[in-house]
């Protein structure tokens, strides 16, 4: 069940890579759009990124301090999985954002293009693994 996933998981990487190649190969205009649009355009999520720091950290020490008063034991266990989660996700988005560079320097200046390869090839890497 598991390897199916994963196999399902790479094709459709590899198929969002080769499609921004394709993108950035036989349509220059919607590549130019596309490039545009990702660089001017930044999610209402990640605008405030204090927000989302300061969110996670509160709801860190609320889970401490409600499981600890339900039992003192779980604190512990609390504060190991909240750090386990912080550094599974700081690694995501360090090798997301240095695949991205990546990517640029591959594709010679142009996000997109370059993106796609690098997904194309995290995606080949996952399906031959």
């Amino acid at each position: 069940m598991f390897n199916n996933l994963i196999q399902w998981g790479s094709i459709f990487i590899q198929l969002i890579g080769l499609i921004l190649v394709a993108i950035e190969l036989y349509f220059p205009i919607t590549s130019e759009r596309l490039r545009a649009y990702f660089e001017e355009t930044k999610p209402k999520t990640i605008k405030s990124s204090i927000v989302w720091v300061g969110s996670y950290i509160f709801i860190w020490v609320i889970s401490t301090i409600c499981l600890s008063i339900w039992d003192q034991s779980m604190n512990l266990i609390t504060n190991v999985f909240f750090t386990v989660i912080t550094i599974i996700i700081l690694l995501i988005i360090g090798v997301s954002k240095a695949l991205v560079r990546l990517g640029v320097v591959i594709g010679r200046g142009n996000s997109i293009g370059g993106v796609g390869l690098v997904l194309a090839l995290i995606g080949f890497t996952l399906e031959i693994s």
